[in-house]
Parts: C-alpha cells; structure tokens; sequence
C-alpha cells in the first residue's frame, strides 16, 4: 500500500517487531543500515547497489506484484528520473520482504534540511516540474477515473464522481470526528478532465531522490496511483510542501517557490481546494498520528 510515508531515520536499534528482525538477521542487516521508513515497509540497505523493503504485518506479495506490473508499464515511457526495480521477492517466516535495486541520489526531504537560497529554490522548483510530467508516463488500459491498483478500487465513469467517492469511502473509515465531515461537495471546485492520466498522489519530498539540483527518481508508486486528471500531482506536491506535518524540513520561502511555480502554470487557483480534497482522501490513514492531525487541521478548522 503506498501512502503518506512520514520518513524517519534516527532509530538505533530495531522496532518490537520479530518479523522485521527475523528478515533482518537472515539478510544480516545491522540497525544501522536503515534507510527510511514509511506506513508500508522498513527500508534498509543492503550494498551500494540493492536495499532491502520488509513490508508490515500484513503486507503481502500480491500487493507488490501488482506495484511491479504498474511500474514496469509506467517504465515503457522512458522517463529522465529512475523508477523503483524490484530485483527479488520472498518471505521469511510469514514477513514479505522485497529487494530493490538502490536508487541514485538522496531523499529530497532531507536535502531540505541542507540547502539554501538560489540552490534551495530550483529544487524546489524542479520538485514541481517533476510533479507536472508525472502525466507523460503511460498508463496501462483503463475504461475510467479511479484507482489503478488498491484493494478497494473505485473506478468512475468521470473524474468528478470518483473524487466524490474516494472522499466518502475513506471519511468513512477515519476517526471519529473525521467521520463527521460530509463529503457532498468536497470535490466542488477542483478542474474536470476528460482524458486520465497517470496520478501518483503521493508525491511529497519523501518520496523523491534528488542529486541537489534535479530529481533523480520518484518513489512508493502504489495503491494510491490513479487514473485521472493529471493537473492534481503538482497541486499535491504544494500543498504537502505547506505543512509541516508532511514536510517539516519545508520553509515559508519554499512555499512562496510553489505557490508561484502554480500560478505561472495556471494552477494556483486549486490549491485550497485540492488541499481539502488531499485531506479527506489520506483520512483513512488512522494508525499515522501526523497525517490525521493534518487531516484534522485541514477538514476541520473554520
């Protein structure tokens, strides 16, 4: 499943969680090589050329299967930035792990704990421009708007109807209070499409390498991959770059960056209304405590 991924990176020993650690010592990786970790997988490295994904409890093979044959038909297209390579796939013990080819470059949200001024502003600037050519990437047949690999795929005869719908399912499935916001509308304001594109929708800092200056490769394609309008990845990265729970290496200034590289392209107009619609969509996400006080803040102040 591929989510909101919040990366961390200062853990010094291993989780209390004997799946991980039994892929962990059959592979011989030491706390220390962890890369990342997302609200699907642990990511460690295993070599200069390979890292090693141990999915959650739960995770299972057919879900990155499903992620490898999108990813392959994405891949068809050739673009400048790398794609994620899954080299093998097992278990170990009942704990699905997969190991993936080593990506060039560094987490872009870490990059913006490093960089400053004119360097800073074309990153972020390029992290925009990636976000807008996401679209160009061939998406394999589809008879309509919706999820391109979820379990719980909706597929809409427009692209209206399916972010009415989305909004609505998972509302439902959130916590309490969020269960109390009302759909009907959420969609009402976002720009309509007549041809789907490919949408990744996760596109926040955590999920790009970059060498500095340009992005190098665009991570955790998965279940929230979409058929749709095309125009939404960019207004997504912006509004992930706007707060703090998502991207708390992100500035004022890098926000003032975006939301004029939106206005140069005809988008900003969107932003608070795709920001709502953003909110609603990663409300289901009810085990990561600094999504759902986005979600909250968002769908939920006056």
């Amino acid at each position: 499943m591929s989510v909101l991924a919040i990366v961390e990176t200062s853990y010094v020993d291993f989780p209390s969680d004997p799946g991980l650690v039994a892929v962990a010592l059959r592979f011989g990786i030491a706390p220390s090589a962890l890369l990342g970790h997302g609200a699907e997988a642990w990511v460690y490295a295993l070599d200069n050329e390979r890292v090693l994904r141990v999915l959650h409890d739960g995770g299972k093979k057919a879900d990155v299967l499903r992620r490898m044959a999108l990813v392959q038909e994405l891949a068809l297209s050739h673009p400048v930035y790398r794609l994620p390579e899954v080299l093998d796939l097992g278990e170990v013990e009942g704990r699905t792990y997969a190991i993936e080819r080593r990506l060039p470059g560094r987490s872009m949200m870490e990059e913006l704990g490093r960089l400053e001024g004119a360097e800073r502003e074309r990153l972020i600037e390029a992290y925009l421009d990636t976000s807008a050519v996401l679209g160009d990437l061939r998406i394999p047949a589809h008879t309509g708007f919706g999820d391109l690999i979820a379990d719980d795929s909706i597929v809409a005869p427009t692209w209206h109807e399916y972010l009415e719908e989305r909004a609505a399912r998972n509302l439902a499935r959130s916590i309490p209070e969020l269960r109390q916001v009302d759909p009907v509308g959420i969609a009402d304001g976002l720009p309509d499409t007549g041809a789907p594109s490919f949408v990744h929708l996760d596109l926040f800092a955590g999920n790009l390498l970059t060498d500095g200056v340009r992005v190098t490769a665009v991570l955790d394609i998965g279940a929230s991959s979409l058929a749709g309008d095309r125009r939404l990845d960019p207004i997504a990265s912006a509004v992930y770059l706007a707060d703090p729970h998502v991207t708390p290496t992100a500035t004022a200034h890098d926000v003032d960056v975006a939301l004029a590289w939106l206005r140069a392209a005809g988008l900003a107009e969107w932003f608070e209304r795709g920001r709502r619609w953003l909110a609603a969509y990663w409300s289901f996400e009810v085990d990561d405590p600094k999504v759902i006080a986005w979600c909250s803040e968002v769908l939920l102040r006056s």
